[in-house]
């Protein structure tokens, strides 16, 4: 399944948006992107620019989960080469955001995952959030942790902490698919995230409400701390 925006559609080779502009929902299409495993474990596009220069998040006197400020990290999104390695695509594209993987493919990415020799042709199969974090620490990577649903205060928080979120999601049509929240504007409540399916839009900005739950898909799990 990919997202598709039912307004104005960037060019996949274009920056990603800025804090500024906003997305309110998301119109999705059925197709063969059923790329994550259900149920998840524990519950080729043109650089973007340099990290905004929007001040990190603040937290409000409300709570801490009221948080106001913006940022977006300079992720660039790998499109995936198969149609079922969405997570590899994802996990090795935060990978190489950090600086490691720089070198190596979604093939191998996914022999790390699978425990396979390298350079072996690993199997086109859905991966689960914990196959990214053994090919993670196969690069030499702390490998995070997962939960579920982020709140925004804590999608700010690590994102303030230069790390990426991979995020798993859950189709209402049944299957699964992995997307990178690689930016925050909490004054507008809105996520940043970056999408590895072929015909999608390769980066994007959604309400983050609508993000959490929308009558095509629901956030279930999430995949931080990394480093």
């Amino acid at each position: 399944m990919t997202l598709r925006n039912p307004g104005t559609v960037r060019s996949a080779a274009n920056l990603p948006v800025t804090p500024s502009r906003r997305w309110k929902s998301v119109c999705a299409a059925v197709t063969a992107a059923l790329c994550l495993a259900v149920p998840l474990a524990g519950t080729a596009s043109a650089a973007p620019a340099g990290p905004s220069v929007a001040a990190p998040l603040k937290v409000a006197p409300g709570g801490p989960h009221a948080a106001y400020g913006a940022r977006q990290l300079a992720l660039t999104e790998l499109t995936q080469v198969q149609n079922q390695w969405c997570w590899a695509a994802t996990g090795l594209s935060v990978a190489r955001y950090l600086g490691r993987g720089l070198n190596t493919s979604q093939n191998t990415f996914c022999d790390y995952a699978r425990g396979l020799p390298t350079n072996y042709q690993c199997p086109n199969q859905p991966g689960e959030l914990s196959d990214v974090q053994r090919a993670w620490s196969r690069l030499g990577m702390r490998p995070g942790r997962v939960a579920g649903t982020l709140s925004l205060g804590t999608v700010a928080s690590s994102i303030d902490a230069n790390s990426p979120i991979v995020v798993g999601i859950y189709w209402t049509a049944g299957g699964g698919h992995a997307n990178v929240l690689y930016g925050y504007d909490a004054d507008n409540g809105t996520l940043m995230y970056s999408d590895p399916w072929p015909s999608s839009q390769r980066y994007g900005e959604m309400d983050y409400n609508s993000y959490v739950s929308n009558y095509e898909f629901q956030w279930a799990e999430s995949l931080y701390g990394e480093a």
